[in-house]
């Protein structure tokens, strides 16, 4: 009893030393997680982290006596349930959620268990003796008898993400040598210098980013031209549309192309007139343009 309280002294110090002295704070979710894996994550994040699981009764212990310090931890309250830890770090989230990525392990299908995603059974060949199809008859998947061996007609969902794993879908993924699941610290929430959010955002790209701010602007230059109120992201096609309109008006009212001199022709050779600009290409850019002002379909591609 006496060693039990002091392990649980030195515990809460650790944890409030670590709260204390780190702005960066990464919650993980440890469900499935073995020890073996554990040490090898904490192997991967190096020097510059620290990962530790502990009792979530001093964790909020913890937590409210540095809420007066840092007064953004007691937003982490509400996710402290279920089997958590808590990573110490110094390092990008998006680095620590590489490392706990590439230190994932697969796992079979157990009876019972929640689903972390949908499982599929792919088409093709299974290798199963004939006298196997009544097995696939009863979980409703259609097959085929070719070349002495059951075939999948079509790819088939058989477990549904968040919910139990039956039965009979465990010893046809058994059967088929199929490992659906894997295990790894899954990333809960991130708290970083009194702020803290999903880890969804580590998800969004730079290239998603891009294409939604190339989007945005070409939204907003649209509207310019349909208001009459130029912008940056709207002044060359708008110069574009009025020259093509100063065109197409002076070719309407019967003035002449304008002529320019073959800058080759010289002396008494016979000089040779080209048109310049051809009215049809000037036509036929107001009508483009035209078009594409109604369409929304703008010409100027920030990033290209």
């Amino acid at each position: 009893m006496v060693l039990s309280l002091a392990l649980k002294s030195l515990f809460f110090e650790k944890f409030f030393y670590l709260f204390s002295k780190y702005d960066r704070i990464i919650m993980v979710k440890a469900d499935n997680v073995g020890s073996q894996q554990l040490q090898k994550c904490r192997k991967a994040l190096s020097k510059n982290s620290i990962l530790i699981l502990g009792k979530n009764t001093i964790i909020k212990k913890v937590l409210k006596k540095q809420v007066s310090k840092k007064p953004g931890l007691k937003n982490i309250f509400p996710y402290v349930s279920g089997n958590i830890g808590f990573i110490f770090t110094k390092m990008n989230p998006l680095e620590v959620k590489e490392i706990l990525s590439s230190n994932k392990i697969p796992a079979h299908a157990k009876v019972g268990q929640i689903a972390q995603s949908d499982v599929k059974i792919p088409s093709g060949p299974t290798g199963i003796a004939p006298d196997g199809t009544p097995f696939f008859q009863a979980l409703n998947i259609p097959t085929k008898i070719s070349r002495g061996q059951i075939e999948i007609q079509e790819e088939v969902k058989i477990i549904s993400s968040g919910k139990p794993v039956q039965n009979s879908e465990v010893a046809l993924l058994q059967k088929l040598n199929i490992i659906p699941f894997s295990y790894e610290l899954e990333i809960k929430l991130i708290f970083d210098k009194d702020e803290y959010y999903d880890p969804s955002v580590l998800e969004i790209s730079g290239e998603k980013i891009k294409s939604l701010f190339k989007k945005k602007i070409r939204e907003l230059s649209y509207i310019s031209k349909k208001i009459g109120y130029p912008i940056w992201g709207s002044l060359e096609h708008s110069v574009k549309t009025n020259v093509a309109s100063f065109f197409s008006i002076g070719i309407a009212a019967g003035f002449k192309d304008f002529k320019k001199k073959n800058p080759e022709s010289s002396g008494k050779k016979e000089k040779k007139e080209e048109t310049f600009p051809p009215k049809e290409e000037y036509l036929e850019e107001a009508k483009t343009l035209e078009n594409s002002s109604e369409t929304g379909n703008l010409c100027l591609d920030l990033f290209e």
